[in-house]
């Protein structure tokens, strides 16, 4: 009987875990848009922040939320809206509700506790931006203007419990530089050209101005204002141009002053710094102790921190370190952060160490080294127990703020994805974003399998320059990477070792293509030259400086054994290996768009667009140079792609965000492709990249503006799939050999994997 019981004790369990799990996996499932299988990356990262009972953190990024657990670092669940990322985070200070700064000009308040959102915010005609709850976490405070144009610039005041929004606080300049509460909830300052005034926030009515303490300067700036924690003293920060005179010379520095006062007083006093140097641009932000004993101001450009006192306006430890607490090679505000005792500061800086300082000695206690970029964020948990860091590198960090040992680093994060490719072998997609780093992710789990950091190789092999762009070859196992330098250079994917260097020129490369079969590279030089390189061996093989014009673009044949160049006078043909011409195309010239090549499609395709009569887009035989048609489109031409028989072509105006479809072998228009958002007020469309899959049987187009991917059938021109969920534009689409999945590179800083089987 007792086994009887413990076995169903034990299936009642199982099952139970079997439904949790499917449970977990549905919810995994929810932050993913329809039809994607998989997101790769975790966007663009955004702000971080502690929950207030400190057992959670936020990190805010451009695909939602991400909450951790404050102990261990592991990732409890993720908010997101699938159609906005999330810029700023906010909490209240009773930790109910957070509030999302988000692009599309909303303001979302979260329940903390449910995890659901139970309001938005929103305009159509204004952006709401920088919200700011008041102490109690009743009311919230935004900033408010016109669209596009941030004029009309007003504070608009909330109710936190219902999302009414209560009053308005507006200007006849409509310039709010920033704001804050008062501690007890019942004023606002804000500051405007000079002016620093006080607002009744039951009433929005302004009750009292006072003049810029240093008004009396000319060019003078306020950084921060800020109550003290019981409400009765205001301080100012401000920087101040001068100009000093010597006998040798003369020159303008900014200084820095912070002045102070009780909110009711009229007389201003003024923190005096032991040695005032010219130059330091005055105080960033400021910060006080838990107990609003202690205060520091950050300085922005003398990279020190300044402790006083804000009762007497005395600077401590002056002792020990007679201008400033330490030394914190700051760059950003959020450098610096107390201890719940106030005891302890944290300092980050651009060198990326984090800096453990006791306010009673001004020592040093700890240095915390892990992070690679400069370090733009340090938070104390509100237990003191961990300390969450934040870096130019993308990355988080959580430490054990006791013992400084790293408790994990939360990676995934990256910047906007210029392009994309999926490996022939359909394995492995690659990544090559603005931060400069090539990515590898295995196709089947998103894993991470390797990135290179392209900078730091060129650097350490000896190359100069930071990369602007990269190549991939046609195989998928080589690329090239292009230096602001024009140095050229090809790397092996799998081991990130460099391979050759091309090119080491003075002038310019503005152009750099694969022949088809990756064997030798071409580069269109500024100096109207083009240059053949072997791709296996870097051996120089040809230079073609008999250029008839001045030179546009090049392009490979299919099949790698011509070279089509167009220029301002005609467009050529050369061969690559001999670099010798084989023949001038001779009638409309225009800038070259694509070539192909093959036994039943023999052809060049050329167009111009100068807003003209001679606009057009004409079709050249490729072995004889003679013209066989003009094509029905007088667009300019971006996007090209080929079905992979040859027979179609599909050439994008990146005017009006429509994609046509002409058909080579009859020579004649099949149809056009519009579903995208066009910019017509701004003269341009917003197609980004087309593609035809590899069995020819779809047609994918992707917008950098509206952020979706559409799926076409070629033959009918009938939309098939839209495919929506990034929270930023798509720069770039590839389809997997298979033809069952479609990956996407967002500005976002993520890639979806479609299932369009």
């Amino acid at each position: 009987m007792k086994t009887k019981y413990q076995f169903f004790i034990i299936l009642c369990l199982t099952f139970l875990i079997f439904l949790s799990n499917i449970a977990a996996q549905k919810n995994i499932k929810s932050n993913l848009p329809e039809d994607a299988k998989l997101r790769i990356g975790k966007g663009t990262l955004g702000e971080i922040a502690y929950f207030p009972d400190g057992t959670r953190f936020a990190v805010a990024t451009s695909v939602g939320i991400f909450v951790y657990d404050s102990i261990t670092g592991k990732e409890l669940y993720q908010l997101t809206d699938q159609t906005n990322g999330i810029d700023v985070i906010r909490f209240s200070a009773d930790g109910k509700t957070l509030a999302t700064e988000n692009p599309d000009g909303s303001i979302q308040l979260w329940d903390t506790s449910k995890s659901n959102r139970i309001h938005i915010l929103s305009d159509n005609d204004f952006r709401l931006f920088d919200p700011v709850f008041s102490p109690n976490g009743k009311i919230i405070a935004v900033q408010c203007a016109k669209k596009f144009t941030y004029q009309m610039k007003t504070l608009r005041l909330y109710d936190v419990k219902t999302g009414k929004h209560i009053n308005t606080i507006s200007e006849p300049i409509n310039l709010f530089y920033n704001f804050r509460f008062s501690p007890d909830n019942k004023t606002l300052v804000t500051w405007q050209y000079g002016k620093i005034k006080l607002w009744d926030v039951s009433t929005a009515k302004q009750f009292k101005t006072t003049n810029d303490p240093s008004e009396e300067f000319s060019d003078n700036k306020i950084n921060d204002i800020q109550f003290s924690p019981d409400g009765k003293t205001i301080y100012v920060l401000c920087s101040i141009r001068i100009v000093r005179n010597s006998r040798e010379r003369s020159w303008v520095g900014d200084v820095g002053i912070v002045f102070y006062r009780e909110v009711d007083a009229e007389e201003w006093k003024q923190f005096e710094k032991n040695k005032q140097e010219v130059d330091d641009n005055g105080f960033s932000s400021i910060y006080f102790s838990p107990d609003g004993n202690q205060i520091i101001f950050e300085g922005t450009t003398e990279n020190m921190t300044y402790l006083w006192s804000p009762n007497t306006g005395q600077q401590l430890n002056s002792e020990k370190q007679p201008d400033y607490l330490i030394e914190n090679k700051q760059n950003s505000n959020h450098n610096v952060s107390f201890s719940k005792n106030g005891i302890v500061i944290a300092t980050g800086g651009v060198d990326g160490t984090i800096h453990l300082y006791s306010t009673n000695t001004g020592l040093e206690l700890k240095k915390l080294i892990g992070h690679e970029g400069s370090v733009d964020t340090v938070l104390f948990s509100p237990d003191g127990i961990t300390l969450l860091s934040k870096d130019s590198d993308r990355t988080v960090r959580l430490w054990n703020a006791l013992s400084g040992k790293l408790i994990k680093t939360l990676e995934g994060y990256t910047e906007d994805i210029y392009d994309i490719t999926i490996t022939p072998n359909g394995k492995t997609v690659a990544s090559w974003s603005s931060d400069a780093i090539l990515r590898l992710y295995d196709i089947s789990t998103g894993k991470l399998n390797k990135q290179y950091n392209l900078n730091e190789q060129h650097k350490r092999n000896g190359i100069n320059g930071d990369v602007t762009t990269i190549h991939f070859s046609p195989n998928g196992n080589t690329f090239l990477s292009r230096s602001i330098w024009s140095h050229l250079c090809l790397w092996d994917v799998n081991t990130g070792e460099l391979i050759n260097r091309l090119s080491e020129r003075d002038n310019y490369i503005e152009q750099v293509h694969f022949s088809p079969n990756g064997k030798t590279v071409a580069c269109r030089g500024d100096d109207n030259i083009i240059l053949i390189w072997d791709a296996n061996t870097g051996k120089h093989l040809n230079t073609i400086s008999d250029i008839k014009g001045e030179l546009y673009q090049i392009k490979y044949s299919t099949d790698g054994s011509i070279i089509v160049s167009n220029s301002s006078e005609t467009t050529q043909l050369w061969d690559p290996n001999t670099g010798q011409l084989i023949r001038n195309i001779n009638g409309i010239s225009g800038w070259i768009d694509c070539a192909y090549y093959s036994k039943n499609a023999n052809t060049i395709l050329t167009s111009i667009y100068f807003e003209s009569e001679d606009d057009g887009t004409f079709l050249w035989d490729g072995r004889t140079g003679e013209h066989i048609r003009d094509l029905n489109y007088s667009g300019a031409i971006g996007s090209v792609s080929y079905s992979p028989d040859g027979k179609i072509i599909a050439i994008e105006n990146v005017h009006v965000s429509v994609v046509s479809l002409f058909d080579i072998s009859k020579r004649q228009h099949v149809g056009d492709l519009a579903g995208h958002v066009s910019l017509e007020s701004c003269g341009g469309g917003t197609i980004s990249d087309v593609r035809f899959s590899h069995n020819g049987q779809a047609i994918a187009t992707a917008s950098s503006v509206d952020a979706t991917a559409i799926i076409w059938n070629p033959n009918t021109g009938k939309r098939l799939k839209t495919l929506t969920g990034h929270t930023g534009g798509i720069s770039s689409i590839a389809f997997s050999p298979d033809g069952k999945t479609l990956a996407s590179g967002s500005s976002d800083g993520t890639i979806l994997l479609w299932d369009i089987e």
